[in-house]
């Protein structure tokens, strides 16, 4: 996975790079091994990254990023702020991050909406298994949804656990959250097995008998296999 990003120097001005590894890059520049530029504008911050499908995808995301006016990336920074950083506004009714993930937990799907090729937001409901802070999911190898995460991995998971109309006050009991994350696929054989396996423990834990006979090669070949990576997680819950 390659990823084009934003560094907020110590000076106040932007810098736009690409690297496969945002943690391991944003040390190299704050160590005085990175870019010139940022030599001498030491602490940076990340402030903003965005995934690419590979190397050359990246590059040309970079230089097309470069040539935005810093008005316009300001605009792309508070919008990432926006979603990953926001203070919920009911806080009333903001749960835990531990209580969001029970929330995660509790629900038998989700409704991922990621961004189509052609820009516009498409919702769609995904099974998924959960590893630590790391959800899988799969989907057929062509689609709307596999065009869409190819193009363009950032997405949202919406989970609603209970959710009671109580009509005589003309309101809803409910428990929800919300991740935020990128997704990439995962290809290599070893690590698709493990991670369909991780959703069918959770998803159908009295059948795995039956999982090593029939997780085929063939199965395999035509089935794509997904990993969000969670970079935020906000849950609320009304009660009544």
């Amino acid at each position: 996975m390659w990823y084009v990003y934003i560094l907020r120097c110590a000076d106040g001005t932007l810098y736009t790079g690409s690297a496969t590894d945002l943690q391991r890059r944003l040390k190299t520049h704050n160590s005085g091994k990175g870019a010139k530029y940022t030599r001498s504008r030491r602490p940076v911050e990340l402030v903003y990254w965005e995934t690419a499908a590979d190397k050359s995808g990246a590059f040309r995301r970079e230089a097309a990023m470069k040539k935005l006016t810093r008005a316009e990336k300001l605009r792309l920074i508070r919008e990432r702020e926006d979603i990953n950083m926001r203070e919920m506004r009911r806080k009333d009714r903001q749960v835990s991050m531990e209580e969001a993930w029970q929330i995660v937990d509790s629900c038998s799907y989700g409704v991922l909406t990621v961004t189509t090729v052609d820009g516009s937001p498409y919702g769609v409901p995904v099974n998924y298994g959960r590893d630590g802070d790391v959800l899988y999911f799969h989907s057929a190898q062509e689609g709307k949804k596999a065009d869409a995460l190819r193009k363009n991995g950032q997405a949202c998971l919406v989970c609603v656990g209970c959710s009671d109309v109580v009509g005589e006050k003309y309101t809803t009991a409910y428990a929800s959250a919300m991740i935020f994350g990128t997704v990439t696929e995962i290809t290599e054989k070893e690590e698709k097995l493990q991670a369909l396996k991780i959703l069918c423990q959770e998803r159908a834990p009295d059948h795995m008998a039956m999982f090593d006979g029939y997780c085929t090669d063939a199965l395999l070949e035509r089935t794509a296999v997904w990993k969000l990576e969670t970079e935020c997680i906000t849950g609320k819950r009304r009660t009544l």
